[in-house]
């Protein structure tokens, strides 16, 4: 299981020059949980990598929609005005 579908490489990667860190496009399933690290291993080596999120649309939790967060989901006003 990996992080989603790589889209777009940035060029350190692209030409195997390594630093401090790699971006990368990658296409996520927000209904799904988010890694906050992943695991690399490259010719016979294992490193455990941190993974940072950049622009994450807001998620609802509740009804599976972007745009809005839980606490904002109108879903959940709706119901729990009916509730009470």
């Amino acid at each position: 299981m990996g992080l989603g579908t790589p889209l777009t490489i940035d060029e350190s990667n692209l030409s195997r020059r390594f630093g401090l860190f790699s971006k990368m496009l990658v296409d996520v399933d927000l209904s799904s949980k988010l890694f906050e690290t992943i695991m690399v291993e490259r010719e016979g080596h294992a490193l455990s990598i941190n993974v940072q999120y950049e622009k994450l649309p807001p998620f609802c939790a509740q009804c599976k929609i972007m745009g809005h967060s839980i606490q904002t989901c109108k879903k959940i006003l709706i119901d729990d005005s009916i509730a009470v």
